[in-house]
């Protein structure tokens, strides 16, 4: 095993916690929605912004594995950088579904209230994962311009978009392009 591979391991550490942590406060989110039953007024755009918010936890899991080989990003300063994106993903998985339930829940009434939190998180942390990924298409890895379209201006202006409207067909079709764009983005990736 070379050293920086056991340098990336050693940072990925850290990493994998923040991930699980967001991905736990979803899945905890959602348990206690289903333990509610009839108490909760579902709402298919509210799961569907929780499971986007899943959705790029785990694609961003996948986007670290292809910088194991770049060396800067064991820096501590860049360290901190990925740290803080990572800390807003946090943010925007617990956002996404409400911890705090009542007697009844509405999960529309939740989204409505919630939505431009939400997506300011979301615009936020796309802001953070286009500014590193300028950096690491700048410095070695190379893709076609349709992945960095896909990959960073795709998702960073149609969560602007839903973060300006309230209309609820404009969110269907902008979560459906979010999971389109970046489902067909990411479809080759793998770990290996």
């Amino acid at each position: 095993m070379t050293p920086e591979v056991r340098a990336f391991e050693y940072a990925i550490g850290l990493f994998s916690v923040i991930i699980g942590l967001a991905v736990a406060d979803i899945a905890t989110s959602f348990h206690r929605l289903v333990r509610r039953g009839p108490r909760v007024d579902w709402d298919p755009l509210t799961l569907l912004a929780a499971l986007y918010a899943l959705w790029i936890v785990i694609g961003l899991w996948f986007q670290i594995w292809r910088i194991r080989d770049v060396p800067d990003s064991r820096h501590f300063l860049f360290f901190v950088s990925i740290f803080a994106e990572l800390f807003v993903l946090f943010l925007v998985a617990a956002a996404s579904l409400p911890d705090e339930l009542e007697a009844n829940v509405a999960l529309r009434a939740y989204y409505d209230s919630n939505r431009r939190y939400f997506w300011s998180l979301i615009v936020l942390y796309q802001l953070g994962f286009a500014g590193h990924g300028a950096y690491f298409y700048t410095h070695g890895l190379q893709a076609p311009w349709v992945h960095l379209a896909s990959n960073f201006v795709i998702p960073l202006v149609v969560p602007i978009v839903l973060l300006v409207t309230k209309s609820r067909v404009v969110h269907y079709v902008g979560i459906a392009v979010l999971f389109a764009v970046t489902g067909i983005d990411r479809a080759s990736f793998a770990i290996n």
